[in-house]
């Protein structure tokens, strides 16, 4: 009678299959968490302060430092260039440093502010030191974050896949 190890080495190749599987969805998921923990969590983040600071009023600023910075242009959507800031103000008898410039905060407003060396300063009530030098969410900001957030959601759902594809080869012991 033939000897029968072709079915010892699919039993094999069933387990190594199953054992990938699951390494492919942890890889997924490990991909998924650091989009949603570093550029949809920053995004988000940076956005809640800029609504949160949108129909206060303005306040006048001290300009400690304001600087085009030398980082990427990256997804700003909006007008704006980079900068580099730190501006000092003073709400409620105390003193904060503000250094989010904003998405909309343009060349000419930066000119204005190192001239006069005082900006516009729209304040985040709850949170002073986040508040920011323009007003504003562009349209691709958001478009973005729900790109980033679609990404991620996709990747956690092709982890769950390879998952049940790794359970399945397992059950068929």
């Amino acid at each position: 009678m033939a000897k029968l190890n072709w079915l010892e080495n699919n039993h094999y190749l069933e387990q190594e299959t199953g054992r990938q599987y699951g390494w492919a969805a942890w890889m997924l998921w490990g991909i998924a968490l650091i989009i949603l923990l570093v550029p949809v969590r920053g995004s988000v983040m940076t956005q809640y302060y800029i609504n949160a600071a949108e129909d206060t009023p303005s306040i006048i600023g001290h300009v400690v430092q304001l600087t085009p910075s030398h980082r990427g242009k990256g997804l700003r959507g909006g007008k704006g260039g980079r900068y580099d800031a730190r501006v000092e103000i003073e709400y409620k008898g105390e003193t904060y440093n503000v250094t989010s410039v904003g998405f909309n905060f343009t060349h000419a407003m930066y000119e204005k502010a190192i001239e006069s060396g005082k900006v516009p300063v729209y304040l985040n009530p709850e949170r002073p030191e986040k508040s920011v030098l323009s007003k504003g969410v562009p349209f691709l900001q958001y478009f973005a974050t729900g790109i980033f957030t679609a990404l991620a959601l996709f990747l956690i759902g092709a982890g769950c896949y390879f998952m049940n594809r790794r359970v399945r080869c397992s059950y068929n012991d």
